[in-house]
């Protein structure tokens, strides 16, 4: 009888344990952004974040937008001070499971827009950053097939990492304009799904 009650429990504990391992990863569907209509506050929109530049021009707006309420932009005047410019929101929480595949979806537009490198390109991209210093990153970067050029209207943006890494302490999401790309680009509707 001794050894049936602790067989029964040594099994509950065994149960217990995985279906606790189960749950320390996201399922399939989770959305890991947070704020991808950039709606979600009233007054900013955290925690997405610029990478400080002084010569180009980060922002958000209201006037043009694809879902909620705003949008974010990168703008570039002149030919002088057209630098890259990122957004950038960093995810850390549960992690999705190894193995498994994230997407990064986005959706851009752009006004008066001119490579003048005829080669850099408007991007999202996903990093994924190790726990161990020593591991590599492992990251995905998408754009359109076409040169970005002159006014075009809203179209989707679609990065896919797969084969997600066991040893993952954080992802981060990056909205690019490169070097020398003049003009005007929107962001909005940004979501990071497993897959």
């Amino acid at each position: 009888m001794k050894a049936g009650r602790n067989f029964s429990l040594i099994l509950f504990l065994f149960l217990l344990v995985s279906c606790n391992a189960e749950e320390d990863f996201l399922p399939k569907g989770s959305q890991l952004l947070l704020n991808p209509n950039l709606s979600l506050y009233p007054d900013n929109v955290s925690p997405w974040t610029p990478l400080t530049s002084n010569t180009v021009q980060y922002g958000v707006s209201r006037e043009v937008f694809l879902t909620g309420n705003r949008s974010l932009f990168i703008e570039n005047k002149e030919r002088s001070t057209a630098h890259a410019a990122t957004w950038i929101q960093t995810y850390t929480g549960p992690m999705p499971a190894p193995g498994s595949t994230v997407e990064l979806l986005a959706f851009v537009k752009g006004e008066n827009v001119r490579d003048l490198t005829l080669g850099g390109r408007v991007h999202i991209g996903i990093q994924i950053f190790p726990r161990i210093a020593f591991d590599q990153s492992k990251s995905a970067s998408a754009t359109n097939e076409e040169l970005f050029q002159g006014d075009f209207d809203w179209f989707l943006l679609k990065a896919t990492l797969e084969n997600f890494p066991k040893d993952a302490e954080k992802i981060q999401v990056g909205l690019f304009v490169p070097d020398l790309t003049l003009g005007k680009v929107y962001f909005d509707e940004i979501n990071l799904i497993v897959r």
